[in-house]
């Protein structure tokens, strides 16, 4: 596994690398925050050790960089201080940090840390590769209808925009960001007859089209980082007042993240042509939405946020 240090000491620097060669790390090195920065993008480390006083870019924006990025998100990053003030530690914290170590430091403590973090680190890249694999076998049910190609990439799209319109964390839009990108995932059970029917379904299929919201909470509840989201999968046709399915579940029942991914999902379903009709204007869709607002299906506060961003600045 290779370890970056960003130091700007160079002697601490080359005991540092000498000690991690020696156990067997491949140690690639920088001299302060930007370069630490350009060696990432060169060398995909597995962790980085950063010392938290460099100059151009200090240990703490180095940091907050890091963890900005979507591709090194995940990236384990341990700061090396002096003895930091408490509310400095909580920068760091807020930074992403993932551990402290101070100076001088203990070989011994040094060495159980860093292994601490790449056994996580390991195990977080394995449950991203059973990730990627389900996000890989949505496109592929989605490749084999033309009018839904893309469908899952933009209701998760579409979900992060009006969760942050309407204050989620960054946890909860991480939540509705995969949530609705893997909502209909369980239609990998449902036969392609029924998937690809150029025509409305009969009762019989609409039955067992039904079962895709039950099959994928059944999917991806083997994958403990997916927990989040298996409300968004099971119940994403739910209705507030509980004609929806699998469940029936009425307003207090649905999740607010729910009600979300419901909204989008729809709004995305009317305004895209499909094999029985054909897209709707914006006009015409939110008109569909307010009418379906009215009989008790979807939550009239969401449709209306949505509907702002929408003539706002478009869905993009």
């Amino acid at each position: 596994m290779t370890i970056l240090i960003a130091d700007d000491d160079r002697y601490a620097q080359k005991a540092l690398e000498t000690l991690l060669s020696v156990e067997g790390f491949r140690v690639i090195t920088a001299q302060d925050g930007q370069e630490a920065l350009e060696r990432i993008q060169e060398s995909a480390p597995d962790l980085c050790i950063i010392d938290f006083d460099m100059p151009r870019l200090n240990g703490l924006e180095t940091c907050r960089r890091i963890k900005n990025q979507h591709e090194t998100r995940l990236l384990p990053v341990i700061m090396v201080t002096g003895l930091l003030p408490e509310n400095e530690k909580v920068r760091a914290l807020e930074a992403g940090c993932d551990d402290f170590l101070p100076k001088p430091y203990e070989q011994d403590a040094l060495l159980t840390r860093v292994r601490s973090l790449l056994r996580i680190k390991t195990l977080t890249d394995e449950l991203e590769d059973a990730e990627a694999i389900l996000m890989t076998l949505v496109r592929t049910i989605e490749a084999k209808d033309r009018y839904t190609l893309g469908h899952a990439d933009r209701v998760g799209r579409y979900a992060v925009m009006l969760g942050r319109a309407l204050g989620c964390n960054a946890f909860e839009l991480e939540t509705l960001r995969k949530g609705g990108m893997l909502h209909d995932i369980g239609k990998l059970g449902i036969p392609d007859a029924i998937l690809q029917k150029a025509g409305p379904l009969d009762d019989a299929e609409w039955e067992i089209m039904r079962k895709h919201a039950v099959v994928g909470g059944e999917i991806c509840q083997r994958l403990k980082s997916l927990e989040g989201i298996l409300p968004i999968i099971r119940h994403h046709h739910e209705c507030l007042d509980g004609t929806g399915y699998p469940s029936g579940f009425k307003a207090a029942q649905i999740p607010k993240l729910v009600r979300i991914v419901n909204v989008v999902d729809i709004y995305d379903a009317l305004t895209s042509r499909r094999s029985y009709k054909e897209a709707y204007s914006i006009d015409k869709t939110f008109q569909t939405l307010w009418e379906e607002v009215e009989r008790g299906w979807w939550d009239g506060d969401i449709v209306q946020v949505w509907e702002e961003i929408v003539r706002r600045e478009g869905a993009g």
